[in-house]
C-alpha cells in the first residue's frame, strides 16, 4: 500500500472520531434556536473550519449548506493524498452530487418551484461539475434540462426517456434512470480501475447500496402507493446483493395481502434493528447503513472503501443535525427529537 492511501485510512479514522456522539446530540437538542445550535457546533472539532463565518442570526438552510460543504471538504482533504492513482472509484461523491442536483433541478421545476433550487444547490460544484450547474438553475422546462446536459452522458439518459422536449416525464423515472447510471458507472470504475479484495469489497458497498434502495423503493410504491407488483419492478435497480429479483417478487406479493414493512424488516440487512419499537423503513436503512459502514470503515484496508465509508456516515450525521435543527424549530420535546436520531 503506498504512503497516500495510508494517510487516507489514517485521516479518514480520525475524522470519524470526530463525528457527534448522544452527549453532543443531547447538548444540541437542548438549544432554544438554530442560531445556538450552530454556535455550540463551533465549539465541536472540526466544525470550527466551516461555521467560524456564521453566528446567532443563521437560519436553518444556511446551515444544512455548511453541514454539506462540511462534508465535501472532508472528502476533498482525503481525495488529494491519492494524486496520480489511477481509480476513478473516488470521484464518488461528485458524481452523487451531479445527479442528485439533476433530479433536484427536475423536481423543482416539474413542481412549478424552480426557484427553489438555487438557494439549495452546493456552491462547491460550481467550478467542478461536468455540467453547468448555474445554467441548471435558469431552466424552466425539461428540454431546458436536456440543453445543459447535452455535452455530457447524463443526456443520453434522460433524453429517450421524454416524448418530445415539451413532456415533463414523472420524477419517479427521472431518479431512477439517473440512480440506475450512477451505481453502473461507480461499478464500471470498480472493474477497471480496482482488483482482488479492494475490487470485491468496494462492488460489496455499491451493491448495498441498490439493495437499499429497491427497498425503499418497494416500500414506498407497494406499501404506500398499492401498486401493480410488476409496475413496482419496473422502478426497481437491476443491480442486487442480498436482496435480488426473486426474493423481491416473492416479498412484493406477500405485500399484497399484508402489509410490506414487517416483511421487509425480515430480510438479513435488518436483523438487529427489526425489533426497534414503531421502526419506520427509513429508520432501519439508516441504521443498517451506520453499522455496516462503521465497520467497514474500521476494518477494511481498501482506501476507497474507506472514504467511501466515512462519507456515508457523514451523511447520517448531517440527516441527525437536520432532524435536531428542525425539532428544536418546531419545539418538539427532547426525548422526542431523540428518539429520531439514527444512533
Amino acid at each position: 500500500m503506498s504512503a497516500g492511501l495510508a494517510a487516507v485510512i489514517a485521516k479518514a479514522r480520525a475524522k470519524y472520531g470526530n463525528l457527534l456522539g448522544l452527549d453532543e446530540y443531547k447538548t444540541l437538542i437542548s438549544k432554544a434556536n438554530v442560531g445556538e445550535i450552530v454556535t455550540q457546533l463551533k465549539s465541536y472539532e472540526d466544525f470550527d473550519k466551516d461555521f467560524s463565518g456564521v453566528d446567532i442570526t443563521v437560519r436553518r438552510g444556511q446551515a444544512e449548506r455548511l453541514l454539506r460543504n462540511r462534508m465535501f471538504r472532508v472528502y476533498d482533504e482525503l481525495s488529494k493524498f491519492c494524486p496520480g492513482i489511477k481509480n476513478r472509484f473516488n470521484d464518488f461523491f461528485l458524481l452523487q452530487e451531479e445527479v442528485n442536483q439533476i433530479i433536484n433541478a427536475a423536481m423543482y421545476i416539474g413542481a412549478g418551484v424552480y426557484q427553489l433550487f438555487i438557494p439549495g444547490f452546493p456552491g462547491y460544484l460550481t467550478d467542478i461539475c461536468s455540467y453547468d450547474i448555474l445554467a441548471l438553475s435558469k431552466a424552466r422546462t425539461y428540454g431546458e434540462i436536456l440543453t445543459v446536459l447535452e455535452d455530457t452522458p447524463y443526456y443520453g439518459v434522460l433524453a429517450p426517456i421524454s416524448e418530445g422536449t415539451k413532456v415533463f416525464p414523472p420524477i419517479i423515472t427521472i431518479d431512477h434512470e439517473l440512480t440506475k447510471y450512477l451505481y453502473s458507472t461507480l461499478l464500471d470504475y470498480i472493474k477497471k480501475d480496482m482488483s482482488g479484495s479492494d475490487r470485491e469489497e468496494a462492488e460489496k458497498c455499491i451493491k448495498r447500496r441498490c439493495d437499499m434502495y429497491n427497498i425503499k423503493i418497494c416500500y414506498r410504491l407497494k406499501g404506500l402507493f398499492k401498486m401493480d407488483t410488476q409496475e413496482v419492478l419496473r422502478y426497481t435497480l437491476p443491480i442486487y446483493s442480498r436482496f435480488d429479483r426473486s426474493l423481491m417478487e416473492q416479498v412484493l406479493s406477500i405485500g399484497d395481502n399484508e402489509r410490506i414493512l414487517p416483511q421487509l424488516l425480515k430480510l438479513p440487512y435488518f436483523k438487529d434493528v427489526a425489533d426497534i419499537e414503531g421502526i419506520d423503513i427509513e429508520t432501519a436503512v439508516y441504521t443498517s447503513n451506520k453499522r455496516y459502514y462503521e465497520g467497514r470503515l474500521a476494518l477494511s484496508k481498501c482506501a476507497s472503501v474507506v472514504m467511501y465509508s466515512l462519507v456515508e456516515l457523514m451523511m447520517i450525521e448531517n440527516r441527525n443535525l437536520t432532524t435536531v435543527i428542525e425539532g428544536v424549530r418546531y419545539s418538539l420535546e427532547p426525548s422526542e427529537i431523540e428518539k429520531m436520531l439514527i444512533l
